[in-house]
């Protein structure tokens, strides 16, 4: 950090947000005598008097906002001029950052002056293909391998979330052995989003193939609410439904999609699902899921054994 550079906005997707915090504190030396580091908003006259003290046998001393309310649109705008005023006669020995944890507002003072003398880094929400990269370098950094269509296979299991992606590349790292991670590696011991399972649940149903779906439904009731597991179902369910009724009215693929707004991949396969069904079964199979979560939450019935018979009876296997 130079003098010039002291002034620091950070923002958006919070592995990023606190991994470019990390990096600013293990730049400064003594970090224990000179990094002060607040998790609620401090009043700018307690945030003058921080920034004001002089670094103890290090050239830089580094205050932390971890939350930095003033900066929100709701957030107190009087205090955020206060703060914008002090940063002229802040000592340059000081590196001031402000995260934070929500949008900020661009139109503050406060913003705009550290945005035209300092740093503003704003870190979006990461889209897959950002993440398959991210655990390719993951792996490279453990001395461990994974292709890119593993590692987007890893993705579709596990989600866009970094944390949960480094924890998953950390432990298949080892699994492995530091070698390759294969897609076989994955299947036997990667963790899977809900999402996914109930994606596999609805195949394994769909596939007429009762027996395997009821495992992989107990072994997920062990660990998940029965509750979020029926939502998610609901929904996929009422795509379907919404997909058969467009179908029913003559709808075109390239409409259906447009209608949908989902990829088309995904359109075309549960177009090809809805041959099974009438758009009255499905709309059966939704009124159905309601009434289970009823009576689950009623406790009138258990939660593994009513849902497996609901879906087997909206899936026609029963």
């Amino acid at each position: 950090m130079t003098a010039k550079n002291n002034l620091y906005i950070v923002t958006g997707e919070s592995y990023k947000l606190n991994k470019t915090v990390r990096d600013l504190k293990e730049s400064i030396q003594n970090a224990e005598l000179n990094v002060t580091e607040y998790h609620t908003m401090p009043s700018a006259e307690e945030l003058k008097a921080v920034c004001a003290e002089y670094p103890f046998l290090s050239d830089k001393r580094l205050v932390i906002l971890r939350d930095c309310k003033v900066l929100y649109a709701s957030g107190n705008a009087e205090e955020a001029k206060k703060i914008a005023l002090q940063l002229d006669i802040m000592p340059d020995s000081t590196a001031l950052v402000l995260c934070c944890t929500e949008p900020p507002d661009k139109r503050r003072t406060l913003y705009k002056k550290i945005a035209k003398a300092g740093t503003v880094r704003e870190f979006p929400q990461p889209s897959p293909s950002d993440c398959s990269f991210f655990v390719q370098k993951q792996a490279k950094a453990l001395g461990a391998r994974i292709s890119a269509k593993t590692a987007q296979f890893l993705v579709s299991l596990v989600g866009c979330d970094y944390y949960a992606l480094e924890n998953e590349v950390n432990k298949l790292s080892v699994y492995s052995g530091s070698d390759e991670i294969t897609h076989q590696h994955l299947l036997e011991c990667a963790s899977k989003t809900l999402e996914y399972n109930v994606f596999e649940i609805h195949k394994l149903f769909a596939g007429l193939k009762a027996q395997a779906a009821y495992k992989l439904l107990s072994d997920i009731l062990m660990h998940e609410r029965p509750e979020a597991l029926i939502g998610l179902v609901a929904r996929k369910i009422r795509d379907m439904y919404k997909i058969r009724t467009m179908r029913d009215a003559g709808f075109d693929m390239f409409r259906i999609e447009a209608q949908m707004k989902m990829k088309s991949f995904a359109v075309k396969m549960l177009y090809d699902e809805c041959d099974r069904f009438s758009a009255d079964q499905l709309r059966d199979g939704l009124k159905a899921l309601a009434d289970l979560d009823y009576q689950i939450k009623s406790g009138r019935k258990d939660a593994a054994l009513a849902l497996h018979e609901t879906l087997c009876r909206i899936y026609g296997l029963s």
